[in-house]
């Protein structure tokens, strides 16, 4: 077969890659929402009986605990990227320019802060210490690097310094916010990102 020439697509083998694709993100979301509801202890076992599977099917489709953070923090980030575009859109709209390093910062850290605000068990579960953490926090820098205009100097270590900033002041602020709820003290306000 030369170069030019392309191998038949095989209509079972098509079907059943979009099945799996499919059924990989029925699993994931329903992941989400379990976490969301039930905090980020939840286990594999959990996630399979919440999806009406056996632990072996999720386990098809997530190796372990630490792939499936992975993949739900990529998907967070997918959400935060569409999130920061629409908010350059909005921004440049409203100032008639295009916005400068700071208004962009501005942007992420809000995009950022709303994300665990929205849900503090699934944003617990994706910033847990582990590859995960690294790998989630490694590509937010990368999504904040390409938001910055390019005469900023050292993009990606402006990026990675004010990712891992606002994600120990994140974490720190929810620390002290489970605390209060707890019963350990009054509730602290989120980071301002406004």
């Amino acid at each position: 077969m030369n170069a030019t020439t392309q191998a038949p697509v095989d209509g079972r083998s098509a079907r059943w890659a979009l099945h799996r694709e499919q059924r990989r993100a029925e699993l994931l979301d329903v992941a989400r929402h379990l976490i969301h509801e039930q905090g980020p202890d939840v286990t594999m076992e959990d996630i399979a009986a919440a999806s009406g599977t056996s632990k072996s099917i999720v386990y098809r489709y997530f190796e372990d605990k630490a792939h499936l953070q992975r993949a739900l923090g990529r998907s967070i980030l997918s959400t935060m990227h569409a999130k920061l575009l629409d908010e350059m859109r909005a921004l440049e709209s409203s100032v008639g320019r295009e916005p400068d390093a700071d208004e962009r910062i501005h942007a992420m850290i809000r995009a950022y802060v709303e994300t665990a605000q929205r849900s503090p068990g699934v944003y617990r579960f994706v910033t847990r210490p582990s590859d995960g953490l690294n790998h989630f926090l490694g590509a937010v820098s990368r999504l904040v690097a390409t938001f910055l205009p390019a005469e900023v100097p050292a993009p990606q270590i402006w990026a990675h310094g004010a990712v891992g900033f606002v994600e120990r002041a994140v974490d720190t602020w929810m620390t002290d916010h489970e605390a209060a709820v707890a019963g350990d003290g009054p509730a602290p306000s989120p980071p301002n990102s406004s």
